[in-house]
């Protein structure tokens, strides 16, 4: 395991630097995925003790993910064409789709060369709609939960399996279902 996760930090700041991009691995922070795919001039933020299984897929200019101290995500998808800002002492179980953007237009004709851009290595974001995420300290998500675009999960909330996660989350709220909705209020005495 040692070496798997010297091998992880290597991998990570070569993928970044050769594409001109910034990361920041906190102190005992560990890198345990290779499946990191930055776009040029794109950023990345580990914070101190953390743990990142996930893939990662900044998928535009510019784009940044930031996670803080304490945090782990497991073998879970974080997409970002603008901003996925993640908080400290967050569990982010397996499974777990987090993106800040809709990937494609909704009519047709906006999407219909969606392929052939590809093809050519390149992405038409001009009628993709767009909105940063933020999720909270404090903050557990469970397997299989979609976090959408735009929405802010507050501190200390939780997110039941296999929920997806289309509106704002109060903080210390537990939600649950397709779309989630709130179905408890933590005590006072969980939030410490």
């Amino acid at each position: 395991m040692a070496l798997r996760i010297a091998l992880g930090k290597r991998y990570a700041s070569f993928r970044f630097h050769w594409t001109n991009s910034e990361i920041d691995i906190g102190d005992g922070a560990q890198i345990r995925s290779f499946s990191l795919f930055p776009a040029k001039q794109s950023a990345f933020r580990l914070g101190k003790n953390s743990i990142f299984s996930g893939y990662l897929s900044l998928e535009r200019e510019a784009a940044r993910v930031s996670i803080g101290e304490r945090t782990y995500v497991g073998k879970s998808l974080l997409a970002a064409s603008r901003l996925i800002e993640i908080g400290s002492d967050v569990l982010i179980s397996w499974n777990v789709t987090i993106v800040d953007h809709h990937s494609h237009a909704l009519d047709f004709s906006q999407r219909s060369v969606d392929v052939l851009h590809w093809l050519s290595g390149k992405k038409d974001w001009t009628h993709v709609s767009v909105a940063p995420v933020e999720i909270c300290d404090k903050v557990w998500i469970g397997f299989g939960a979609a976090i959408l675009p735009g929405v802010r999960i507050g501190e200390g909330a939780i997110v039941g399996a296999c929920s997806v996660v289309t509106h704002d989350v109060p903080p210390w709220t537990v939600v649950a279902g397709n779309p989630a909705r709130p179905i408890k209020e933590l005590p006072r005495a969980e939030r410490q």
